[in-house]
């Protein structure tokens, strides 16, 4: 691990849902949610026992179902009632829009508290472009419809399992109430007296055992109707997966494509222009040679330094490609090189305990020298950050600025080429650039 700030030197690269932008990210709020889940299920009794955390689990299924059907029914009602005034449309938007958050947020309460994994079905969420479009091509997949067909289905069934889980505790509180002199009812038994809450109490002991077996069962039972509704299909996952790879392979071939121009352009306007000055200094002197020896040795005096520079722009260019020092020692060292290269101060933390596969260290590297580029061409920034670990089977790489903000993936060719490149190793790209707040590119590449 490794912390430091860099004032620097030299040259220079440009300025991250919904779930979000890059493949399978989420929302802040609905990651803000999936910590919330995991920090209720961390909670020491909750963790240890069991039907502790199903119960807390079909509790919160009947507070979510409720909520989620009184806003349905709002939402559907004034859309479909203003649908000619043409609001109704974008309440109904919203409404769909809603269904996809709160069904991801089941997704995740399902995997905190049932261990059941139910993948992120709407790939097209994590693209690029026209929002209407992506929208429409949304509507058109079964995944929305199932997504709200279980939300629906969630409030009736959260009252089945709002009843199980709370149907012994009358009984069990009857000996407490009575004690003090109060009365209570056990659906229908009406207990006001002391032997009453006493015997009460046995009742809900004895209640206990099969009630905590059917809240185990039923939520095993609630979990597989997530996996069934909100999960996508085997022929679905495999159709996504060819278009995945499609898109993937026109992914690898813009972005070699955009880096040979670059290589090309980087060798046209400085590479080459200093041989072609060279080899014109280098005649002048083979001329000079006969007549006027001392001309000729300053001719070769220049030309020595030409060819020192134009060494050195021919080691910043392999460098900016795949640097010796990746290769040699690793990501940490690199990116701290190119940190102390950057016109912009730099801290750099980088996270890792082994060095990771070539391809991924390749890229992560080509990501922060991107990004700390467009950084110091175009942010106007006077601090940068760079942080880069590994969770779960991921590299995750996150360069921030207090820069100006306003960067569009859709316009530089640097940062379309950036995500090009990430997606064809199945990774995810988002990046966040309001104007006047900086900007955040988050990248996470998959490694063994």
């Amino acid at each position: 691990m490794k912390q430091q700030l860099m004032p620097t030197s030299s040259s220079s690269r440009q300025d991250l849902p919904p779930p979000a932008s890059g493949a399978g990210m989420k929302w802040a709020w609905v990651q803000q949610t999936e910590q919330l889940w995991q920090q209720i299920h961390d909670i020491p009794l909750v963790r240890q026992w069991k039907i502790l955390n199903d119960s807390i689990f079909l509790l919160i299924s009947f507070v979510i179902g409720l909520g989620y059907f009184i806003g349905f029914v709002v939402m559907a009602s004034l859309g479909f009632s203003l649908l000619v005034l043409g609001i109704g449309v974008v309440i109904l938007a919203a409404l769909a829009a809603l269904s996809i958050a709160v069904a991801q947020i089941e997704r995740l309460r399902i995997r905190v508290f049932l261990g059941v994994d139910i993948p992120w079905p709407y790939r097209a969420l994590d693209l690029q472009g026209n929002k209407l479009a992506q929208g429409w091509k949304i509507l058109k997949t079964p995944f929305v419809w199932r997504d709200i067909a279980y939300l629906l289905l969630l409030f009736p069934v959260g009252i089945l399992e709002l009843v199980l889980v709370l149907f012994p505790w009358p009984y069990l509180l009857a000996p407490v109430v009575t004690l003090f002199g109060g009365t209570t009812v056990a659906n229908g038994w009406v207990i006001s007296n002391l032997g009453e809450g006493i015997l009460a109490g046995i009742v809900g002991l004895i209640l206990a055992v099969p009630v905590a077996i059917g809240i185990n069962f039923v939520a095993r039972l609630h979990g597989q109707m997530g996996q069934w509704l909100l999960s996508p299909t085997s022929e679905e996952v495999l159709t996504g997966r060819v278009e995945e790879l499609t898109e993937s392979r026109s992914a690898v071939m813009r972005a070699m494509h955009l880096e040979r121009r670059r290589i090309e352009r980087d060798l046209h306007d400085g590479a080459q222009q200093r041989l072609v000055a060279l080899a014109m200094e280098l005649g002048l002197a083979r001329e000079k040679m006969e007549t006027d020896v001392d001309a000729a040795r300053q001719l070769l005096d220049e030309a020595h330094e030409d060819a020192k520079a134009t060494l050195a722009e021919l080691r910043d260019l392999v460098r900016g490609i795949h640097p010796a020092v990746l290769t040699d020692r690793g990501l940490d060292a690199a990116i701290s090189a190119i940190a102390g290269r950057s016109p912009v101060p730099v801290a750099v933390n980088v996270a890792l305990d082994r060095r990771q596969p070539d391809e991924v260290e390749g890229t992560a590297y080509f990501v922060v020298v991107e990004a700390l580029t467009n950084i110091a061409r175009h942010s106007g920034a006077t601090r940068a950050d760079v942080s880069i670990r590994r969770e779960s089977g991921w590299l995750k790489i996150t360069v921030s600025d207090n820069g100006r903000g306003g960067a569009d993936p859709v316009k530089g060719s640097g940062l379309r080429g950036l995500k090009d490149r990430i997606e064809a190793l199945d990774g995810r790209f988002r990046l966040t650039s309001p104007a006047g707040k900086g900007t955040v590119l988050e990248v996470e590449i998959p490694c063994a």
